[in-house]
């Protein structure tokens, strides 16, 4: 009979969101081209010093090399920016922004540090 109880309790909170963990989605993070000129062009790999997870409450982003100074904006699809900060890569490895406030819809982000932009997508249901 206890069973049955909380087997029941257990269905309820997980029918009703409360149990169910949040996962987070990866971002991709691409660089932005630099426009170059005619001619031979060299041949580099560039390594995307920052990852970036998004979860309906919070979106994360861990740098895993230093960068120095970073801007970090995010606009929505009417290309109104909903967040902007500063983030010190010497001092803090990662930062983390409510989303929980903001509506669903499609999110792009920036980040920016010295001459490099980098860019991602995602979106809040």
């Amino acid at each position: 009979m206890k069973r049955s109880i909380l087997f029941m309790i257990l269905v309820a909170l997980f029918s009703s969101g409360l149990l169910m963990a949040t996962v987070p989605t990866i971002i991709v993070i691409t660089k932005e081209p630099i426009p170059i000129g005619p001619g031979p062009q060299p041949l580099s790999v560039y390594v995307i010093p920052v990852s970036g997870t998004i979860s309906d409450i919070e979106l994360s982003l861990y740098f895993e090399t230093t960068i120095g100074i970073a801007t970090v904006t995010v606009t929505d699809d009417s290309n109104q920016v909903v967040y902007r900060g500063t983030v010190n890569t010497d001092a803090t490895s990662e930062i983390h922004v409510p989303v929980n406030l903001w509506t669903s819809g499609n999110y792009h982000l920036t980040i920016t540090y010295t001459n490099t932009t980098l860019r991602g997508e995602f979106q809040l249901e």
